[in-house]
């Protein structure tokens, strides 16, 4: 093992300690049971006549108990994953888990742990209290987390309270911590809709189009365009000289997979079903702000490692497959999608008590692709800029904006933070970094954002 991977693992297993700790591992033990119970009840129904993608386990992102046992199968159970999952656990865990001996230490730290702990199924909300509580930590603050409604505010009303106070020297100010949503739900929507789409489009490709993935733009809302007219509108496309079709609702580019290269590498290794690795084969590459799916017919499937290995489904050798990549382009869906956070920096502000120094912290994931993030940016910039804060004594928010990066054997995040301060050189209160998911000092890059980067580099491919 590498320097890099045993300080990685390090860390996540530092994470990993400091939330069962205080869980128990009695406690731990029976929600790990019962979490490993549902994965093999679902496995142990595999069926290889049919699609592998969707008979696959797929963790929920906002349970507690799949981020603790991911940072466990991590450094305990390398062939137990779900990679494109894990990949986004990983960065929370290890930036968390390095200053984990520090954390132990800070006020009220116990009551953040049991509210996230014991709210299973929610606890996106704390796991951002604490990385920034690890982000104040590693810029030299000293942090205290405050109890709900223990701040007496001047006009007598009780009111939220922020979620901690820092020091360091003569400075001290509070901060409050504002997570959106992953996505909107218009988002979550669009992708139920896809998905019910992609049930019969998927089964039809197999029969007619194998071996192929098609590329859909939308150009009305997802949810009223029919899977007939997809199906319909794709054919059209396979039997066009240029793979091309146009229809009222859609537009499908279709090509082929290249399927030598494929079975020349499943000749040669297994592939994980639902990973970056199959990604690449299926698509030629990966690209983490498209929407993608696949279904795969496979002729045989393992299991490496032992008994006590889960989530280690294996594909040995394929049947056929098929892909799709899509998106929306109607304006509903980028209005409804870009959504700015003008409300949460409201919601935050308000929570600085009156006379008192305060930062607001908001945390989104970009996660809807680079014209979404663009059009959201100018958003934010356009009307958090015009917020009225003259009645609050908040010096500024700053919106951090991430994304998530799985490749083959590794992964790589980024994070882009946007200042909007009411006093000069705001980003002088953090001497060591501004970005919080860093688990230590690295390279910031200013002046441009890491969905722009994404475009640069998509424009000189």
């Amino acid at each position: 093992m590498d320097v890099r991977s045993q300080i990685e693992r390090e860390r996540t297993k530092a994470f990993y300690d400091l939330l069962v700790e205080r869980l128990g591992e009695d406690v731990w033990a029976e929600r790990k049971a019962a979490y490993v119970k549902r994965i093999r009840e679902q496995e142990s129904q595999f069926n290889i006549k049919l699609p592998v993608e969707p008979q696959l386990f797929s963790p929920a992102e906002d349970d507690i108990d799949w981020y603790i046992l991911a940072s466990y199968l991590s450094h305990s159970f390398p062939y137990s994953d779900s990679a494109y999952s894990s990949r986004r656990i990983y960065p929370y865990a290890m930036a968390i888990g390095a200053v984990a001996r520090e954390l132990r230490s800070v006020s009220y730290v116990n009551d953040v742990l049991d509210k996230m702990l014991a709210n299973n199924n929610q606890p996106e909300k704390q796991i951002f209290e604490l990385l920034t509580a690890s982000f104040y930590i590693k810029n030299g603050y000293e942090v205290s987390f405050i109890p709900e409604n223990s701040i007496s505010w001047p006009d007598g009303k009780t009111k939220k309270s922020p979620d901690m106070l820092v020091k360091t020297g003569d400075v001290e100010f509070y901060v409050e911590c504002k997570r959106a949503d992953k996505q909107t739900k218009y988002s979550q929507a669009e992708e139920q809709a896809w998905a019910g789409i992609w049930t019969q489009l998927s089964h039809h490709m197999l029969k007619v189009a194998p071996w192929c993935t098609v590329d859909i733009t939308f150009h009305v809302p997802v949810a009223g365009v029919a899977a007939e007219e997809v199906t319909n509108t794709v054919d059209q496309a396979f039997m066009d000289r240029l793979g091309r079709a146009t229809g009222d609702s859609l537009t499908v580019k279709i090509r082929g997979i290249d399927k030598q290269s494929l079975k020349r590498h499943y000749r040669k290794f297994s592939v994980r079903a639902n990973s970056p690795q199959q990604e690449l084969l299926v698509f030629g590459g990966m690209d983490s702000n498209e929407k993608r799916s696949i279904a795969t017919l496979a002729k045989r499937v393992i299991r490496p490692g032992t008994n006590h290995d889960i989530l280690n489904l294996y594909v040995k050798d394929v049947a056929s497959c098929v892909g799709a990549q899509w998106r929306c382009d109607h304006e509903d869906s980028l209005r409804l999608r870009s959504r700015h956070f003008k409300g949460l920096v409201h919601d935050g502000v308000s929570q600085i008590p009156f006379g008192k120094a305060g930062v607001v912290h908001i945390w989104y994931e970009t996660r809807d692709g680079i014209e979404i993030e663009e059009l959201r940016r100018d958003k934010n910039i356009e009307n958090i800029s015009a917020y009225d804060a003259s009645g609050t004594s908040a010096m500024g928010v700053l919106l951090h904006g991430v994304n998530y990066y799985p490749f083959e054997d590794d992964y790589e995040w980024a994070e882009t933070v946007d200042n909007f301060g009411r006093m000069p050189g705001l980003f002088d209160l953090y001497p060591r970094q501004t970005l919080m998911i860093a688990a230590e000092p690295t390279l910031e890059i200013s002046d441009i954002t890491h969905w722009q980067q994404d475009k640069a580099v998509r424009a000189a491919l």
